[in-house]
């Protein structure tokens, strides 16, 4: 018997109401018969989630409800396993059990793969308890007990109240099925761009870079026929100007980019640009101009116990070793330190030599760092709740003012104010239970922030990313985060027969549902050690496998110094065409166990599982 324990975490927060049933009267015999019918409409619709001793992950929400996740968006039924149904009201196959206590409601036909002697069965327990709240969700441990039958224990004053009545009506019917989700949402199983797709080898590769010592050679970047640039980008040239200038010094490299190769109208934005979700970086203009204006404060989180007088809510350096990060920057120039009551950290940030362990050296200042008059550089932290300034909120700033800018889908050629889109690119970080990913661990202990606030800060993140989506996926926009990186799935260093052909036979159907997401075959290592034959057995993976959005390249493997260049493969520039038969998928050759190929209307590519590698042949 497998033990699964309730998580006292209410998702309605983190997700909108979803439909419940009309009517949502339930009907069963007492022990002597008699029926009695229970009307559990005053239950909440609020879905709970609930974490098991085996690492499954549910969740529950009223039997008449849909249960609503922000991995899964909102589904069918009310108690979900994974995103799956383990009950459901469809059909009316339900039972209702009086007992001393309240009653058990059982919803039956859940999802069934893999089998279970009975199938898979949602199980209510109610208790009376005219005690607790009408908005009393299910506590307690739940338990799988005989296998596939999930109980759950929900104390609530509609178990108190029973109807008798003549006979049983039937159960109420299902509320009706909730609207496919949106590409890219939560519960949707399909995430692909508007823009066009293209079979052309060249422009199918991808490189994220960053050249630390300056702007990157652009002859590099039109090897590929995407770039995408990482904020660190010519690093030693914005962290030493007055003030910082990062954002713009990207936009300058996407014009330099776009002024050789300004690419193909219709199709994916030859360039994308870095931002962060959570990290409030002030080398960013765009961040700095609202971090440093105290009408925007509550846009941003702070250290614990400060407030917004004086402005910035910094009390100098009487309070620098108060916390795990210090609040003042380094300065060892006769110049005056700069100091904040907004949280920050120093782990990724530029630095003036000298600091020691608290002031990491991640990016060079000759002088003082420079973010403005106001704050000292560092790594702060948006706080997704902020409320209205001017008639906005930060989630409408974060959407339109800080993602889709002038500085990237709504950019312009400078000289001939024709559009240049500059695409978002790496989305990085997030906000998790445990404080922002890649910030210092004690985020939590040096906000003072209480379990309530860091989930109130999670949800609110998660409701911007989705608002996100919504708005940049429609009209043309993606970014890298979007993608399915794990496009390379044969391994190339230490070919395995069983596993190559296991991997292929799975690939190697009509329209595989990997197809259903942009695909990221991502070269390791930045292509360090590939030879001449491991880029050909690359290559031929992703021409085998590969649906109609798809990139072949370099994710994140760290910045250059100097125009160091990625290793480029001799097939990247040639022209293969497009699969043949309307874009068929790979099938495994008649004859040849283990040799897989697909045909395009200028090469024949093959995999040979046995042998370990892969053919492109010329037609």
């Amino acid at each position: 018997m497998a033990t699964y324990f309730l998580q006292a975490v209410a998702l309605s927060a983190l997700c909108s109401q979803v439909a419940v049933a009309s009517s949502c009267s339930f009907c069963g015999l007492d022990s002597s018969g008699k029926p009695q019918t229970f009307d559990l409409s005053s239950l909440s619709n609020e879905t709970t989630s609930l974490t098991g001793s085996l690492s499954e992950e549910y969740a529950v929400t009223t039997p008449c409800g849909q249960a609503n996740t922000p991995s899964c968006g909102p589904q069918a039924d009310p108690f979900l396993q994974g995103c799956r149904g383990v009950g459901t009201l469809a059909g009316g196959n339900v039972t209702l059990n009086v007992t001393e206590t309240g009653f058990i409601l059982t919803l039956r036909n859940g999802f069934n793969d893999p089998p279970m002697p009975n199938g898979r069965n949602a199980v209510y327990h109610f208790i009376c308890d005219m005690t607790v709240p009408l908005n009393h969700l299910p506590e307690g441990n739940v338990t799988e007990s005989p296998a596939g039958f999930y109980n759950v224990v929900w104390r609530h004053q509609a178990a108190c109240k029973s109807m008798p009545t003549s006979s049983c009506a039937p159960p109420p019917p299902a509320p009706p099925p909730p609207p496919p989700p949106a590409p890219c949402t939560p519960g949707s199983e399909t995430c692909l761009p508007t823009w066009k797709p293209t079979w052309h080898m060249r422009n199918s590769t991808v490189l994220y870079t960053c050249n630390n010592s300056g702007m990157h050679d652009v002859n590099h970047a039109n090897q590929f026929g995407i770039v995408v640039y990482d904020w660190s980008n010519a690093k030693a040239i914005w962290a030493n100007a007055h003030p910082m200038s990062s954002e713009e010094l990207i936009t300058k490299q996407a014009e330099m980019v776009y002024a050789q190769d300004p690419g193909l109208p219709g199709y994916a934005p030859r360039v994308w640009a870095y931002r962060n979700t959570i990290k409030a970086l002030n080398w960013y203009s765009s961040v700095r101009e609202k971090l440093d204006d105290p009408k925007y404060a509550s846009w941003f989180i702070k250290f614990k116990g400060f407030n917004n007088t004086p402005y910035p809510g910094g009390q100098g350096k009487t309070v620098n070793g108060s916390f795990h990060v210090p609040t003042c920057d380094w300065y060892n120039n006769g110049t005056a330190p700069r100091c904040s009551g907004f949280y920050h950290d120093q782990e990724q940030t530029p630095e003036h030599p000298g600091g020691g362990a608290p002031y990491p050296v991640d990016g060079e200042c000759i002088e003082q760092c420079d973010c403005g008059s106001v704050n000292p550089c560092g790594e702060y932290i948006f706080d997704h709740r902020g409320g209205e300034v001017e008639g906005r909120t930060f989630r409408d700033w974060f959407i339109n003012e800080y993602m889709v800018t002038n500085e990237t889908l709504y950019h312009k050629d400078p000289k001939t104010g024709q559009p240049m889109p500059i695409g978002l690119g790496w989305l990085d970080d997030s906000m998790t239970p445990k404080g922002p990913t890649e910030e210092d661990k004690n985020y939590i202990a040096d906000t003072g922030a209480s379990q309530e606030e860091i989930q109130e800060q999670v949800a609110a993140y998660q409701e911007s990313m989705l608002a996100l989506k919504e708005k940049v996926v429609p009209m043309g926009g993606f970014w890298w985060q979007l993608m399915d990186g794990s496009g390379v799935k044969i391994d190339h260093t230490t070919p395995n027969s069983s596993q190559c052909m296991s991997t292929l036979r799975n690939l190697c159907v009509p329209q595989p549902k990997t197809w259903n997401r942009l695909q990221m075959y991502n070269i390791p290592k930045g292509g360090t050690g590939v030879t001449d034959q491991g880029f050909t057995d690359y290559t031929a993976e992703f021409l085998l496998t590969r649906g109609p959005y798809a990139m072949l390249g370099y994710s994140w493997c760290g910045c250059t110094n100097g125009q160091q260049m990625r290793p480029r493969a001799k097939e990247w520039d040639s022209d293969f065409g497009e699969p043949m038969d309307n874009g068929a998928a790979c099938v495994e050759k008649t004859g040849q166990t283990g040799v897989f190929v697909r045909e395009y209307t200028k090469a024949t590519v093959e995999y040979d599982c046995n042998a370990g590698h892969g053919t492109i042949t010329p037609k």
